[in-house]
């Protein structure tokens, strides 16, 4: 970067955000560094929003899921700045970027320079010596830019293979920071034996693949719940008629030691005495004294503490009048043998108490746990066992086996089935994968984001999963796809392939339709500024009205509905809240919103049945009236994509010159 030509203005600022990068850097311990590094916000910094253009005719689904959906033909580093009213408002994002193996990843040697040339360039041969340096220069500002786009609880799964895991996790460790890190999944990818890593004469073979998972920030992150199995579900049954429902039983010890909780308790069956392990001093009772001792009364004796010389500090829990040898109990005394009658009696009535025995009375104790009290879900923890878990817990790092996961031979076959052969993919994420991450990762209504979209798995599996569960997350998906054959794939696979979900309409054979929809956007090379606004045709205009509106209280769920164009001379959309959205922009006459205008307009809400308040667009506004909601045109508009022009969020040299002089 030419600092010498920058405005002083400028150089301050990027002063203060050095200055905040040491400090970060010492809080974080490590910054990443390689050659031609420039700091990831300078980048996004000179990143110009663009115009865009809704595409009608890869558009697909009724209008109310085409405005809360989307597919973006265009580079996503242009795109995700130029997605303004969505920065902040992302719940996960989950990418599967290129990978630096020789065949995906390409570079643009001019986009050091000007990050705004589309170009996605040659690809880079494993025999680069730069191609490490070349790659992190390429995800650097992307990471960053995704960070951005999320919500403060926001999650990030970004799928990876070998040859840059260790960089891309130090780069994620970096700009989000390792103590937002939740873990680190080893998903099972082949199940096929081949030797391709460990040198020309064999070695290991790379079976697996990872996703690194991280918060925006870890305190305010969720990691939710899967669906439990019918499996897991059957191990719970109700053999006592307890009125609560089936119930397992779990066991009454926790492992870790609790000097109150350590103490020996006496079956009522037998008479034999129990501890929460052979090592006092290692494990203790997951119930208090005194609650331990109201359930073994329940079954009928009574007891008393007593203290045993054990090794506990806290007293034994023991049938009342029972007789001691040192710390045994006399098995053969008569309280332990009218306990026993007690207890069997209680036992044959049913319904029994929490804290039971098991093997009829003869086994040790454990406690009922209840189908109905523990959570709607399984947890994701290490290895994926067929065992459920009731808590919450770090998913750190841990492995997904196809079974749990699907492997990319499934995605394929995915694709194939949707779209038919022929589409030159030759990894594909399963849908396995992608769903169950969008399950523990985004809550039902959430936004879910993929910047490098590829063949669409990620809006397939939003589709599905909202079919199958009634849910209402929405998606983004950016791809450029620009293939040697000069084909935006965007267009030609990611969106033909969601259409064909939504449809039905596989190349495998005719399914059920799905609710959903979604607009195609292209990202158009024009940057967006006020004379760009000012010479924009007016269908192009709603374009970029649709496309950039948002109200603060709503946010990124400001979703506008489009009318059919031609049925309306000023009315273009409608909210949620059934107001109308009116644009005054004929060719042949002034943006003027005057007393004829709001007639006509008035006029036209009523025809349509909407609410009596209008949001209006015009050049300039010297009527005024009740239920008048008026944005200036470029100003209000050029304000909704974060460009202002007293404050110019994208680096606009010449104001910062002017404020400067």
């Amino acid at each position: 970067m030419d600092y010498e030509s920058l405005p002083r203005a400028t150089l301050i600022r990027l002063l203060q955000e050095q200055e905040e990068a040491s400090r970060e850097a010492g809080k974080n311990g490590i910054v990443m560094n390689y050659t031609g590094r420039t700091a990831p916000w300078q980048i996004i910094r000179m990143v110009k929003p663009k115009l865009c253009k809704i595409v009608k005719k890869y558009s697909v689904g009724e209008e109310a899921h085409q405005a809360a959906n989307e597919i973006w033909d265009g580079e996503n580093l242009s795109t995700m700045v130029t997605l303004y009213k969505h920065r902040g408002q992302v719940d996960l994002i989950l990418t599967d970027p290129p990978y630096n193996t020789g065949e995906d990843f390409r570079y643009n040697d001019k986009w050091d320079k000007d990050p705004n040339d589309p170009d996605l360039g040659d690809l880079v041969p494993k025999d680069d010596g730069s191609r490490h340096s070349k790659w992190l220069k390429f995800m650097t500002p992307r990471i960053w830019m995704m960070r951005e786009m999320l919500k403060p609880g926001g999650v990030i799964a970004i799928c990876i293979d070998h040859r840059e895991l260790y960089r891309l996790g130090m780069l994620m460790d970096e700009i989000f920071k390792e103590e937002n890190r939740i873990g680190i999944i080893n998903w099972q990818k082949a199940y096929s034996p081949k030797n391709d890593t460990g040198g020309k004469k064999g070695g290991l073979s790379s079976a697996t693949e990872y996703v690194l998972v991280y918060a925006k920030d870890g305190d305010r992150a969720k990691t939710g719940l899967l669906a439990r199995t019918e499996a897991m579900n059957a191990r719970y049954t109700n053999e006592d008629e307890d009125p609560d429902g089936d119930w397992a039983s779990s066991d009454a010890a926790a492992p870790e030691y609790r000097r109150t909780g350590t103490f020996g308790i006496q079956s009522p069956f037998t008479g034999q005495m129990f501890y929460p392990s052979s090592n006092p001093e290692s494990n203790h009772w997951r119930l208090e004294a005194k609650e331990v001792k109201k359930l073994l009364e329940a079954w009928g004796p009574a007891y008393v503490y007593k203290q045993l010389d054990d090794g506990c500090e806290a007293k034994a829990i023991v049938l009342k009048g029972c007789k001691f040898d040192g710390n045994e109990p006399i098995l053969t005394s008569a309280p332990v043998k009218a306990a026993r009658t007690t207890a069997l009696q209680r036992r044959e009535k049913l319904k029994w108490p929490q804290l039971i025995f098991t093997d009829g009375g003869d086994g040790g104790p454990r406690l009922k746990k209840h189908l109905n009290k523990i959570k709607k879900g399984k947890v994701p923890l290490t290895y994926w066992a067929k065992d459920d878990y009731d808590t919450p817990m770090d998913i750190e790092s841990q492995s997904w086996d196809h079974e749990e996961s699907g492997h990319s031979q499934t995605g394929i076959n995915e694709l194939d089935g949707v779209v038919g052969k022929g589409h030159d993919f030759k990894t594909v994420k399963p849908l396995r994968l992608i769903k169950k991450i969008i399950q523990i990762w985004c809550r039902p209504d959430g936004l879910v984001l993929d910047p490098f979209a590829g063949s669409g798995t990620t809006a397939h599996a939003v589709v599905e999963l909202n079919a199958e569960a009634s849910a209402s997350r929405n998606f983004i998906l950016i791809e450029q796809g620009n293939t040697e054959k000069g084909d935006h794939y965007a267009r030609s696979l990611t969106a033909d392939r969601v259409k064909r979900v939504i449809t039905g309409d596989f190349a495998s054979g005719k399914r059920a339709p799905l609710p959903g929809g979604f607009r195609f956007i292209e990202l158009q090379k024009e940057k967006i500024d006020a004379e760009a606004v000012n010479a924009l045709a007016r269908e192009e205009m709603i374009d970029l009205l649709l496309n950039s509106y948002w109200n603060k209280a709503e946010k990124a769920k400001s979703y506008l509905q489009r009318y059919p164009t031609g049925s309306h001379r000023h009315l273009f959309a409608l909210n949620a809240k059934n107001e109308g959205f009116f644009l005054i922009w004929d060719s042949d006459q002034p943006s003027t919103l005057n007393r004829d205008a709001f007639k006509r307009i008035s006029q036209e809400a009523k025809d349509a049945g909407l609410a009596t308040r209008y949001h209006i667009y015009a050049t300039i506004a010297p009527y005024t009236g009740a239920g008048i909601e008026f944005y200036k045109i470029p100003d209000s508009v050029l304000e909704h994509i974060g460009f202002n022009s007293r404050s110019d969020a994208y680096n606009n040299e010449n104001t910062e010159e002017a404020a400067d002089a």
